[in-house]
């Protein structure tokens, strides 16, 4: 038989490095549906037919989950089902005043049991009990059918917070604000903003406690001095240093900082609906809007 001597080759170890892309984030239709069935506006309902909640069978105005109620001119609905709501937040401008738009606050969908002049109604799912006077409009499944690819804004908006669709002023992560730019500004969905808190003014005042009488076990046997802080609300007079003169007051200005990243859902004309991605602490009614990194 006949041999062959091949080449021989030693590999020794290293260490290799290769690029590493990151794959490109993708929200499904299905991620963004529930946020995106309570993103309204009542200027868009201007020119759709609106049913009215009359009341419940027995004349109860507080109508939860599961609560049946009669309603009124209700429009054709192919599912059967239909979004529950009421005149929300009026949306202006925190700078120069300006009208923006009038929020529909989305109170739950109700699934239509009898239809006639006065149908008959149940509520499936609900963030807070109807009452007489709300509107219904055909419930739309799906507003968005399309993936959505989270991107940095284009543009570069120097805006504000102006809802938080909630009984405070404020929000967290997973919750849906308005900001007062929209497809005017070239605002689109996908596109990724930060928030950023104004500037604060801290109070601090110290007063000196003295002490107890003699043989007094119960209270404090030492002179000591407490310290009081108080945040400053933006529509409160900030006090001179004059005034503080002689009163063991102090006035500490905070900068503005980082508090929270956007991803914009639902763009109008004026206004957007965005959700909060992530907070270090909570977004609120006021807080400046600009693009990532500024």
């Amino acid at each position: 038989p006949e041999y062959r001597v091949l080449p021989v080759t030693t590999l020794n170890p290293s260490i290799r490095e290769t690029l590493h892309i990151a794959p490109a984030l993708a929200l499904s239709p299905g991620v963004l549906a529930p946020f995106l069935s309570d993103a309204m506006l009542m200027d868009e309902m201007e020119t759709k037919a609106l049913g009215r909640v009359i009341s419940g069978p027995e004349g109860n105005v507080l109508l939860g989950r599961f609560s049946r109620f009669l309603a009124q001119n209700l429009p054709p609905s192919n599912s059967g089902l239909y979004t529950v709501f009421r005149r929300g937040d009026t949306l202006v401008h925190p700078v120069s005043g300006e009208y923006l738009a009038t929020t529909a606050r989305v109170v739950g969908v109700a699934q239509l049991d009898m239809p006639g002049a006065v149908a008959t109604l149940t509520m499936v799912s609900s963030t807070e009990e109807a009452i007489p006077g709300d509107h219904l409009v055909a419930h739309e499944i799906s507003l968005r059918t399309s993936y959505l690819y989270p991107t940095p804004a284009r543009v570069s908006p120097d805006t504000y917070v102006v809802s938080t669709f909630g009984s405070t002023s404020s929000a967290g992560g997973h919750s849906l604000v308005a900001i007062s730019v929209g497809s005017d500004d070239g605002i689109r969905p996908g596109d990724l903003l930060a928030t950023r808190y104004p500037e604060q003014t801290i109070l601090l005042t110290s007063k000196t406690v003295s002490p107890a009488h003699a043989g007094d076990s119960c209270r404090i046997t030492d002179v000591k001095e407490a310290v009081h802080v108080r945040m400053l609300r933006c529509d409160e007079r900030v006090p001179s240093r004059r005034e503080l003169i002689g009163k063991a007051g102090e006035l500490i200005r905070l900068p503005e900082g980082h508090s929270g990243e956007l991803l914009v859902i639902r763009v109008f004309d004026r206004v957007s609906y965005a959700l909060v991605r992530s907070a270090k602490r909570a977004v609120r009614v006021g807080d400046r809007v600009v693009s990532p990194g500024a």
